[in-house]
């Protein structure tokens, strides 16, 4: 049941549509691209956008801490996804708190601003970065994923500020880079000991409550042949004779195939939000010359698994020794796996959990049939729910043009995603 307090700050942000458009389009305009691993940063506006974010929260009477992330500083453990090598300078991330009157729980809102390149300009019908309205869509990159959700959530505190409302609970405010490489902006956010009783990401989520996600581990697989002439008759390899890298890492493929296959039917890879464990070759490159036969073959991979998981390297290497055993030449000459190091735990919370009831019960307060959802890969929330043991939900527009060319939010689904954080804050913060 909504309130008529409530009421009064949901018709509030259907009003104030222009303010929430304005400062998801401000927002778009940055161009806060995450680079590449081994190339720096090369723009301010990922300081800019900062202290734009900064200047709207100092004036709801947040106190405000930004600071660069220093990756080799950072604690690493399995899981992390830490890069100690790469170069944050640059890329900062900001805090902002507000107390509350006393006596209501505290919530972080949480929302990454780095986005995915924009790709082939010519395939998009706007400026990527213009923040373009047609048809009641708001075209950019960034749009849903995920500066529309950031718009969202910090016009959402405008609007129960403007309506005079005080929260008793504190407030902790965190706009960060990182996430679509490596989630060490939230880490860091983590490892400085920020904490609540909950959090939201309002991350693209098609108005529906996640709750879990899978982890990731990658890395890549070395197959290995014997040169040869490739237009000349060759002797068995035992007697000396060329191997065919390429061949024998087809082989390895279908181990792999035959690996996700398995863990489709799996008990213990069922999830009841998630799908099963899969495993995708990605990149292969092999061979040096049209008339030689491929000594080396190498394959990467990603893994990706649901929470829970305990060793998904054994299992790969278990699988990889099986195909090897089957295969004389690759019995005596076994494939090379490695690793990386960085990869990530999945996360999920209880669906019984109190702030997944409270997101729920404010979707469906306004006319909107939640359904709890899991998310085929991973977000900023499994730090928060991991290291910091801060129990996370997310819930925001549709998720279908992320990434994408012409993506875009859709603006009806821009206000539901303001009233809707607005209703969650007001009811958990009280």
């Amino acid at each position: 049941m909504i309130t008529d307090q409530e009421r009064g700050v949901l018709e509030q942000i259907e009003a104030g549509v222009g303010d929430i458009v304005d400062c998801a389009q401000k927002l778009i305009s940055f161009k806060t691209i995450t680079p590449p691993d081994g190339e720096p940063v090369k723009s301010e506006d990922y300081r800019n956008l900062q202290e734009h974010v900064s200047g709207i929260l100092d004036k709801l009477g947040f106190q405000i801490e930004i600071w660069d992330v220093e990756a080799d500083k950072l604690e690493r453990f399995p899981g992390s996804g830490v890069k100690p090598d790469r170069d944050l300078q640059g890329m900062p991330v900001l805090v902002g708190i507000r107390g509350g009157t006393g006596g209501g729980k505290s919530l972080i809102l949480n929302g990454h601003y780095d986005v995915v390149p924009p790709g082939i300009l010519d395939n998009w019908n706007h400026d990527p970065f213009g923040g373009v309205i047609e048809s009641n869509k708001l075209y950019g990159r960034g749009a849903c994923d995920m500066k529309g959700g950031i718009a969202a959530m910090l016009q959402a505190l405008k609007f129960i500020q403007l309506a005079g409302i005080e929260l008793r609970g504190d407030l902790t405010v965190q706009t960060v880079p990182e996430e679509e490489t490596s989630c060490m902006g939230t880490l860091s956010c983590c490892q400085r000991g920020y904490k609540a009783d909950a959090a939201i990401i309002p991350e693209p989520t098609d108005m529906q409550v996640l709750i879990a996600m899978r982890g990731g581990v990658y890395g890549k697989i070395k197959v290995f042949g014997r040169a040869g002439h490739a237009e000349m008759t060759q002797p068995h390899w035992s007697e000396g004779g060329a191997v065919n890298a390429i061949s024998k890492a087809v082989k390895v493929v279908a181990a792999l195939d035959d690996l996700t296959d398995q863990w489709r039917t799996q008990p213990d890879k069922q999830h009841k939000y998630l799908d099963p464990d899969i495993i995708i070759p990605t990149v292969i490159k092999g061979g040096e010359w049209q008339v030689t036969y491929p000594e080396e073959v190498e394959i990467d991979f990603g893994a990706i698994f649901i929470p829970g998981t305990q060793d998904k390297q054994t299992e790969i290497e278990e699988q990889l020794t099986r195909v090897a055993a089957s295969d004389p030449w690759m019995r005596e000459n076994p494939p090379k796996l490695e690793f990386n190091e960085q990869w990530y735990y999945g996360a999920e919370v209880d669906e019984q959990e109190p702030i997944v009831k409270v997101g729920m019960e404010a979707l469906a307060n306004l006319g909107i049939k939640p359904n709890l959802r899991g998310f085929g890969t991973l977000t900023d929330a499994i730090h928060l729910i991991n290291y910091s043991k801060v129990p996370t939900i997310s819930f925001g527009p549709s998720i279908k043009t992320a990434h994408m060319a012409n993506e875009y939010v859709e603006i009806d689904e821009l206000v539901k995603t303001t009233q809707g954080l607005a209703l969650t804050i007001m009811r958990w913060c009280g």
